[in-house]
Protein backbone atom coordinates (compact mmCIF):
# COMPACT_ATOMS: atom_id res chain seq x y z
CA UNK A 1 0.00 0.00 0.00
CA UNK A 2 2.76 2.39 1.01
CA UNK A 3 4.69 1.44 -2.11
CA UNK A 4 1.66 2.23 -4.33
CA UNK A 5 1.19 5.58 -2.66
CA UNK A 6 4.88 6.37 -3.16
CA UNK A 7 4.65 5.53 -6.87
CA UNK A 8 1.52 7.65 -7.25
CA UNK A 9 3.21 10.57 -5.49
CA UNK A 10 6.29 10.17 -7.71
CA UNK A 11 4.09 10.16 -10.81
CA UNK A 12 2.30 13.35 -9.74
CA UNK A 13 5.63 15.02 -9.06
CA UNK A 14 6.88 14.04 -12.52
CA UNK A 15 3.74 15.40 -14.18
CA UNK A 16 4.06 18.66 -12.26
CA UNK A 17 7.69 19.02 -13.35
CA UNK A 18 6.74 18.45 -17.00
CA UNK A 19 3.93 20.99 -16.68
CA UNK A 20 6.33 23.54 -15.17
CA UNK A 21 8.81 22.91 -18.00
CA UNK A 22 6.08 23.42 -20.63
CA UNK A 23 4.96 26.65 -18.98
CA UNK A 24 8.54 27.93 -18.85
CA UNK A 25 9.08 27.08 -22.52
CA UNK A 26 5.82 28.78 -23.51
CA UNK A 27 6.84 31.88 -21.55
CA UNK A 28 10.21 32.04 -23.35
CA UNK A 29 8.55 31.69 -26.76
CA UNK A 30 6.05 34.43 -25.91
CA UNK A 31 8.86 36.74 -24.83
CA UNK A 32 10.78 36.05 -28.03
CA UNK A 33 7.68 36.70 -30.12
CA UNK A 34 7.05 39.95 -28.23
CA UNK A 35 10.66 40.99 -28.86
CA UNK A 36 10.35 40.23 -32.59
CA UNK A 37 7.12 42.24 -32.80
CA UNK A 38 8.74 45.18 -31.03
CA UNK A 39 11.63 45.10 -33.51
CA UNK A 40 9.19 45.17 -36.42
CA UNK A 41 7.24 48.11 -34.96
CA UNK A 42 10.14 50.33 -33.85
CA UNK A 43 9.53 53.98 -34.70
CA UNK A 44 12.38 56.39 -35.30
CA UNK A 45 12.16 59.60 -33.25
CA UNK A 46 13.94 61.56 -36.00
CA UNK A 47 11.85 60.76 -39.09
CA UNK A 48 8.78 59.60 -37.11
CA UNK A 49 8.44 56.53 -39.33
CA UNK A 50 9.11 52.83 -38.93
CA UNK A 51 12.83 52.26 -38.43
CA UNK A 52 14.76 51.14 -41.50
CA UNK A 53 17.85 49.22 -40.41
CA UNK A 54 17.39 50.21 -36.74
CA UNK A 55 20.51 50.89 -34.68
CA UNK A 56 20.96 51.43 -30.95
CA UNK A 57 23.25 54.21 -29.73
CA UNK A 58 25.39 53.72 -26.59
CA UNK A 59 22.79 55.80 -24.72
CA UNK A 60 20.21 53.10 -25.69
CA UNK A 61 18.09 55.32 -27.99
CA UNK A 62 17.08 53.70 -31.28
CA UNK A 63 16.91 55.32 -34.74
CA UNK A 64 17.15 54.46 -38.43
CA UNK A 65 20.78 54.00 -39.46
CA UNK A 66 20.46 56.81 -42.02
CA UNK A 67 18.90 59.14 -39.44
CA UNK A 68 21.79 58.47 -37.05
CA UNK A 69 24.18 59.07 -39.95
CA UNK A 70 22.62 62.49 -40.56
CA UNK A 71 22.67 63.42 -36.87
CA UNK A 72 26.25 62.19 -36.44
CA UNK A 73 27.40 64.29 -39.39
CA UNK A 74 25.74 67.42 -38.00
CA UNK A 75 25.43 67.71 -34.21
CA UNK A 76 27.31 64.48 -33.38
CA UNK A 77 24.90 63.98 -30.48
CA UNK A 78 21.86 61.78 -29.83
CA UNK A 79 18.70 63.55 -30.97
CA UNK A 80 16.93 62.47 -27.77
CA UNK A 81 19.35 62.91 -24.86
CA UNK A 82 22.20 64.86 -26.51
CA UNK A 83 24.79 62.31 -25.45
CA UNK A 84 27.79 62.36 -27.76
CA UNK A 85 27.85 59.75 -30.54
CA UNK A 86 31.19 57.88 -30.71
CA UNK A 87 33.32 58.92 -33.68
CA UNK A 88 33.53 55.36 -35.00
CA UNK A 89 29.85 54.46 -34.49
CA UNK A 90 28.96 54.64 -38.20
CA UNK A 91 31.78 52.23 -39.00
CA UNK A 92 30.67 49.80 -36.30
CA UNK A 93 26.94 50.40 -35.70
CA UNK A 94 24.93 48.32 -33.25
CA UNK A 95 22.27 46.86 -35.54
CA UNK A 96 19.16 45.80 -33.66
CA UNK A 97 17.76 43.23 -36.04
CA UNK A 98 18.07 41.79 -39.51
CA UNK A 99 14.36 42.07 -40.28
CA UNK A 100 14.77 44.92 -42.74
CA UNK A 101 17.83 43.35 -44.35
CA UNK A 102 15.97 40.10 -44.94
CA UNK A 103 12.82 41.79 -46.19
CA UNK A 104 14.49 44.38 -48.43
CA UNK A 105 11.85 45.16 -51.04
CA UNK A 106 12.48 44.18 -54.64
CA UNK A 107 10.75 46.52 -57.09
CA UNK A 108 8.50 45.13 -59.85
CA UNK A 109 10.63 43.81 -62.68
CA UNK A 110 13.55 43.17 -60.33
CA UNK A 111 14.99 46.70 -60.43
CA UNK A 112 16.84 48.64 -57.73
CA UNK A 113 18.14 52.20 -57.46
CA UNK A 114 21.85 52.72 -56.74
CA UNK A 115 24.11 55.66 -55.96
CA UNK A 116 27.84 55.92 -56.54
CA UNK A 117 30.10 56.18 -53.52
CA UNK A 118 33.85 56.64 -53.30
CA UNK A 119 34.59 52.94 -53.74
CA UNK A 120 31.71 51.66 -55.84
CA UNK A 121 27.93 51.49 -56.05
CA UNK A 122 25.54 51.29 -53.09
CA UNK A 123 21.84 50.39 -52.99
CA UNK A 124 19.43 52.98 -51.64
CA UNK A 125 17.48 51.95 -48.56
CA UNK A 126 14.02 50.48 -49.11
CA UNK A 127 12.08 53.64 -48.31
CA UNK A 128 14.14 55.92 -50.57
CA UNK A 129 14.16 53.23 -53.23
CA UNK A 130 10.35 53.14 -53.25
CA UNK A 131 10.09 56.96 -53.44
CA UNK A 132 12.49 57.06 -56.38
CA UNK A 133 10.68 54.32 -58.27
CA UNK A 134 7.26 55.92 -57.77
CA UNK A 135 8.46 59.29 -59.09
CA UNK A 136 10.31 57.64 -61.97
CA UNK A 137 7.28 55.63 -63.06
CA UNK A 138 5.11 58.78 -62.97
CA UNK A 139 7.45 60.34 -65.51
CA UNK A 140 8.69 63.08 -63.20
CA UNK A 141 11.96 64.70 -64.19
CA UNK A 142 13.18 65.13 -60.61
CA UNK A 143 12.30 64.70 -56.96
CA UNK A 144 13.58 66.17 -53.69
CA UNK A 145 14.23 63.73 -50.85
CA UNK A 146 15.47 63.96 -47.28
CA UNK A 147 18.37 61.53 -46.96
CA UNK A 148 20.52 61.24 -43.84
CA UNK A 149 19.34 64.63 -42.60
CA UNK A 150 20.01 66.57 -45.81
CA UNK A 151 17.84 67.55 -48.78
CA UNK A 152 18.89 66.11 -52.11
CA UNK A 153 17.63 66.87 -55.62
CA UNK A 154 17.41 63.70 -57.69
CA UNK A 155 17.69 64.39 -61.44
CA UNK A 156 16.29 61.45 -63.40
CA UNK A 157 17.19 62.90 -66.82
CA UNK A 158 20.90 63.19 -66.01
CA UNK A 159 20.92 60.41 -63.41
CA UNK A 160 22.48 62.59 -60.72
CA UNK A 161 21.91 63.28 -57.04
CA UNK A 162 22.92 66.71 -55.74
CA UNK A 163 22.73 68.09 -52.23
CA UNK A 164 20.32 71.04 -52.22
CA UNK A 165 22.23 74.31 -52.14
CA UNK A 166 25.51 72.52 -52.84
CA UNK A 167 25.39 71.69 -56.54
CA UNK A 168 29.07 70.82 -56.47
CA UNK A 169 28.28 67.92 -54.13
CA UNK A 170 26.72 65.48 -56.58
CA UNK A 171 27.03 61.82 -57.44
CA UNK A 172 25.82 59.51 -60.13
CA UNK A 173 22.78 57.30 -59.67
CA UNK A 174 21.38 54.43 -61.69
CA UNK A 175 18.41 52.10 -61.96
CA UNK A 176 19.68 48.59 -62.54
CA UNK A 177 18.88 44.93 -61.94
CA UNK A 178 18.64 44.10 -58.24
CA UNK A 179 21.35 41.48 -58.79
CA UNK A 180 23.86 44.15 -59.88
CA UNK A 181 27.04 44.33 -57.84
CA UNK A 182 26.93 46.71 -54.86
CA UNK A 183 28.89 47.26 -51.67
CA UNK A 184 25.81 47.34 -49.44
CA UNK A 185 22.71 49.35 -48.52
CA UNK A 186 22.80 53.05 -47.62
CA UNK A 187 26.23 52.89 -46.02
CA UNK A 188 25.76 49.48 -44.38
CA UNK A 189 28.11 47.01 -46.02
CA UNK A 190 26.84 43.62 -47.14
CA UNK A 191 29.28 42.07 -44.67
CA UNK A 192 27.51 43.85 -41.80
CA UNK A 193 24.09 42.76 -43.06
CA UNK A 194 25.20 39.18 -43.64
CA UNK A 195 26.62 39.13 -40.14
CA UNK A 196 23.23 40.18 -38.74
CA UNK A 197 21.38 37.54 -40.77
CA UNK A 198 23.64 34.72 -39.57
CA UNK A 199 24.37 35.82 -36.02
CA UNK A 200 21.31 37.88 -35.13
CA UNK A 201 21.82 40.75 -32.74
CA UNK A 202 23.05 39.96 -29.25
CA UNK A 203 19.78 41.28 -27.91
CA UNK A 204 18.17 39.77 -30.58
CA UNK A 205 14.01 60.39 -46.55
CA UNK A 206 11.28 61.11 -46.77
CA UNK A 207 9.53 62.58 -49.74
CA UNK A 208 9.15 66.35 -49.32
CA UNK A 209 8.40 67.75 -52.74
CA UNK A 210 8.26 66.96 -56.40
CA UNK A 211 9.14 69.06 -59.40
Amino acid sequence: MAEAEAKEELGLTSLKEKSDDCEAETSVLQQQQKSDNEDEELECAVCLQKCVHPVRLPCSHIFCFLCVKGVANQSKRCAMCRQEIPADFLDHPTLLSSIEAEKEEVLPGGYQWFYEGRNGWWRYDERTNTDLEEAYNKGESSITLLIAGFLYDIDFANLKQARKGYQGLCRRIKRDAVSSSAKGVAGLSDNMLRGKRSGRCKGRKRKLSKK
